[in-house]
């Protein structure tokens, strides 16, 4: 029982999830904060560790949360978001760009223009269960990162 506590705790990044007004959005915000102090402080290796840590104990928790709560994407879960934000700010190692509020900002707006849009992320968000919640954010994630890469080619590093 503490178990599946945890895990639903886990997939509603709580208490985040439980906000009233933009859950989603917020989850991102927070995960930008995460990624800041990660990418300052950790190497590569460990900053794609954490995601994969994270990105299997959200397929147990999101799993946990539709048995408990019905099989469709809540707005309590926001794990999805971070995710799907925490690759989109892979670009800032990748690229080797600046560890900086504005680069992280670019990438946070980027991100929640696809998350939100859906530009080509329907048929994804139609997928059942689990991975269609993850998915639709991941993918929108993995979208954001040749906009970056495309920005850096014409502004230079940002």
């Amino acid at each position: 029982m503490i178990n599946n506590i945890f895990l639903i705790k886990f997939s509603e990044l709580y208490p985040i999830g439980k906000f009233k007004y933009a859950p989603g959005t917020t989850a991102s915000l927070f995960t930008c904060i995460i990624f800041f102090y990660l990418n300052t402080y950790f190497q590569i290796e460990i900053i794609i560790s954490i995601f994969f840590i994270v990105f299997f104990l959200s397929l147990l928790s999101i799993q946990n949360y539709l048995k408990l709560h019905g099989n469709k994407d809540h707005q309590s879960i926001v794990i999805d978001e971070f995710l799907g934000q925490y690759i989109a700010l892979f670009s800032i190692p990748l690229f080797e760009l600046e560890n900086n509020i504005i680069n992280i900002s670019i990438i946070f707006f980027l991100f929640r223009f696809f998350d939100i849009s859906k530009i080509g992320l329907r048929s994804i968000e139609k997928i059942p269960g689990t991975f269609g919640i993850l998915f639709d954010d991941i993918i929108g994630g993995i979208y954001t990162i040749p906009i970056i890469y495309l920005l850096f080619l014409w502004f230079g590093k940002i």
